[in-house]
Parts: C-alpha cells; sequence; structure tokens
C-alpha cells in the first residue's frame, strides 16, 4: 500500500491527494483512504461529501468513485481539469461565490459563466424570491434544478467535458437573443496589458455572448489569477464593472483597479 506524506494539516492539500487518488485507482473503500491519508474515517467522509457535491467523485456500494475516468471524457490528465480546478482554493473561491449571489435581486436575469468558482454559486443562491438564470455548464445546470425559484435556461450546444461546458455557434446566437441585468463570468488569467483570458477556446464564444449581452458584467476569481495569462483572450479590462476576489490580491492591482473606475469587492 502507497502511503502519502503530508506537510501542513492542509485540507486543500489533502482533499487534492484524496483526487488523485480515487483517479488512479478508479474506486476505493473510505478506509483505505483513512490509512492512506492518516487521518480519520470521519475526516474522510466529510471529504467524500464535499467532492460528492462539487460532481468529482461518486460514492457507491462503499467506494468513491471517480465521476468520469480519463478513458471515459478522453482528458488529458496534464491539462485543465475541471474537478482538480473545482478544489483548489476552496475557501477563496466559496467565499467569493456567496457574495456573488448576494448580489441578486428579485426579477433579475443572470447570465453565469462556467467555471470552478461561478459553479458554486448555486450553493448560496436566494431562494426567497424568483429570477432567471441562463448557463452552459453542467455543474451550473445540476445545482440550478433542484431550485423552483430559479427559471433556468440553456441554450445547448457539443459537450466539453474538461471544463463542462456546452458551446456551439447556434448556443452562442441563442445568449445573443437574449439580455441580463448582471453576468458573472469567469477567467483563469487577469493581465494588465494582455487582458483577461481562458484556458479553453470552446469557452470564448459564450462569453463574449454574456458580455455583449449584458447590463453589468461582473467577475468572479480568487487572487491566483492575476498577473496570469492564459492562451484564450476574451475581453479587456475596460469592459468589467465590478470584481470579486480575495483579501490576497495584490495591492498594486488594487490601486490599478481603482485608477480604471472598476470596482472592487473583497471578500
Amino acid at each position: 500500500m502507497i502511503r502519502i506524506r503530508m506537510g501542513k494539516n492542509n485540507k486543500e492539500e489533502r482533499i487534492q491527494k484524496i483526487v488523485e487518488i480515487v483517479k488512479r485507482n478508479q474506486k476505493i473503500t473510505t478506509k483505505e483512504l483513512s490509512q492512506l491519508m492518516k487521518v480519520s474515517e470521519m475526516t474522510i467522509r466529510r471529504d467524500l461529501t464535499m467532492l460528492q457535491k462539487n460532481h468529482v467523485i461518486e460514492r457507491k456500494h462503499g467506494y468513491a468513485v471517480f465521476e468520469h475516468s480519463s478513458e471515459e471524457t478522453g482528458l488529458d490528465l496534464e491539462s485543465y481539469d475541471f474537478h482538480m480546478a473545482s478544489i483548489q482554493n476552496l475557501k477563496e473561491k466559496e467565499k467569493i461565490a456567496h457574495y456573488a449571489a448576494g448580489l441578486i435581486e428579485p426579477g433579475d436575469w443572470i447570465f453565469m459563466d462556467n467555471g470552478t468558482t461561478v459553479s458554486r454559486i448555486t450553493a448560496s443562491l436566494p431562494v426567497a424570491f424568483e429570477y432567471t438564470v441562463l448557463c452552459c455548464n453542467l455543474a451550473l445546470m445540476v445545482g440550478l434544478v433542484k431550485l423552483k425559484n430559479v427559471q433556468m435556461i440553456m441554450p445547448g450546444g457539443y459537450y466539453y467535458p474538461a471544463d463542462q461546458t456546452f458551446s456551439s455557434p447556434q448556443a452562442e446566437e441563442f445568449i445573443r437573443c437574449h439580455r441580463a441585468n448582471k453576468a458573472f463570468i469567469s477567467a483563469s488569467g487577469i493581465h494588465r496589458s494582455l487582458g483577461i483570458t481562458c484556458i479553453n477556446s470552446h469557452s470564448v464564444a459564450n462569453k463574449r455572448s454574456f458580455l455583449d449581452s449584458s447590463e453589468k458584467k461582473i467577475l468572479l476569481a480568487d487572487s491566483s489569477k492575476f498577473d496570469t495569462v492564459k492562451s484564450n483572450h476574451f475581453a479587456e479590462l475596460d469592459e468589467i464593472d465590478m470584481i470579486v476576489t480575495d483579501s490576497m490580491i495584490p495591492e498594486s492591482w488594487k490601486e490599478y483597479l481603482q485608477k480604471k473606475n472598476i470596482e472592487l469587492k473583497i471578500v
């Protein structure tokens, strides 16, 4: 049996290790994970519950099972993996998503982008009043269908398992036929001169449609995304009205965004 050495008692590090182990083994018991990680079975069960809620693993007949094996999805495990990205900077993403959910008002029309921060918003969405959400992401759809007060719209398209996105020219046209009060946008990179970028090219058309068809553009991004550049450009900073991020954002960025008249919310 392989033993896992852990450094600091870090929940995020532990959960990443659990995902790696489950992905490698395809199925493993709670007891085996407990022995490998050198933590209690109760701790492992809590971690697995969180991973199941985020659609990273399934629990079947006493085993933890990876939801999508590399053979099923065709994922390149060295490239972007929605499952692994979803458990990075957990606390920051949850706080950002929770704040964003609080911005929704009765009767709003909302666009929700793909991305691991935006997808967390479903856990905090208002349930006391009605509003409409248009999204193109499987994780969002799974969360939204449970809310009776939300009118959900999916434009459809081809499914891309790497980031759980639906996209097509027809979906882009469908989005552009609608208007939203607010758009919650995700990004993999934010740079002063090179703009806002993402990893997957198939996401660009949806993102542009959301931006072009919404009144208020709200970027949800943890601080690790600043001063980062990815391969696919989809927007300039000037197009964004508000950025919601965590307290680790560099001071230089606070000053820069203030000069650009972009509202900054730190959670």
